[in-house]
C-alpha cells in the first residue's frame, strides 16, 4: 500500500513536470496548425485554443486539483499511463484535436472530467457539494455526441483528459 502511494505520488510529480515541459511543444503546434491547417476542425480548435490563452481563461487551482483524479479514474488497471489535462476551449471542440494541438498527436481524448452528474451541465468544478466536491467523467463519445446537454462547459470549469492510452 506504502509502495502505492509513493508511486503515484512519483506519477502525479512527473505527469505536472512533462505538462510543463510539453506545454512549449503545445504552442508550437498552436502556431504551427494556425499557419498550416490539416482540417477546419484543426483550424477551429487551434483558434480556440489561441484564444483560450490570450483571455487567460484558465480554471484556479481548486478546479485543477477537482479534475485530475476525475481523469486518472478513466485509466484504469494496473497499466503504466500518462495524462496531461487541457481546459475545454468550449462545448463545441474536438475534444482529439484538443489534445494533439495543445500536446502532439500522439495524445488523444478519452472524455472531459467536469462538475455535476455526468448528464448535468457544467458549472464550477471547485465545489464543495457534499462535503468534498461532485465531479464527474464524460467519454468523448458521449460528451461529442451531447453537446447540447453540456452548453456551460467551458476552459474554466471542464477539462479534456488527453493520454497516450486512450484510443484515438
Amino acid at each position: 500500500m506504502r509502495r502505492s502511494k509513493y508511486l503515484l505520488g512519483l506519477a502525479l510529480y512527473f505527469a505536472v513536470q512533462g505538462a510543463q515541459a510539453e506545454n512549449f511543444q503545445g504552442q508550437d503546434n498552436i502556431e504551427r496548425v494556425l499557419a498550416s491547417p490539416s482540417s477546419e476542425v484543426e483550424f477551429n480548435t487551434a483558434v480556440e485554443l489561441k484564444k483560450m490563452q490570450a483571455l487567460a481563461d484558465t480554471p484556479n487551482q481548486e478546479a485543477i486539483n477537482a479534475a485530475r483524479p476525475v481523469c486518472y479514474s478513466a485509466l484504469v488497471g494496473n497499466n503504466n499511463h500518462s495524462l496531461i489535462m487541457v481546459p475545454l476551449p468550449s462545448n463545441t471542440s474536438d475534444l482529439d484535436s484538443v489534445c494533439h494541438i495543445s500536446i502532439n498527436s500522439g495524445w488523444h481524448a478519452g472524455g472531459i472530467a467536469k462538475s455535476n452528474y455526468f448528464t448535468q451541465n457544467c458549472s464550477t468544478l471547485d465545489n464543495t457539494l457534499y462535503g468534498g466536491g461532485y465531479t464527474s467523467y464524460v467519454t468523448e463519445t458521449y460528451f461529442e455526441s451531447n453537446r447540447s446537454k453540456y452548453s456551460s462547459c467551458n476552459s474554466t470549469n471542464s477539462f479534456v483528459c488527453c493520454s497516450p492510452q486512450f484510443p484515438n
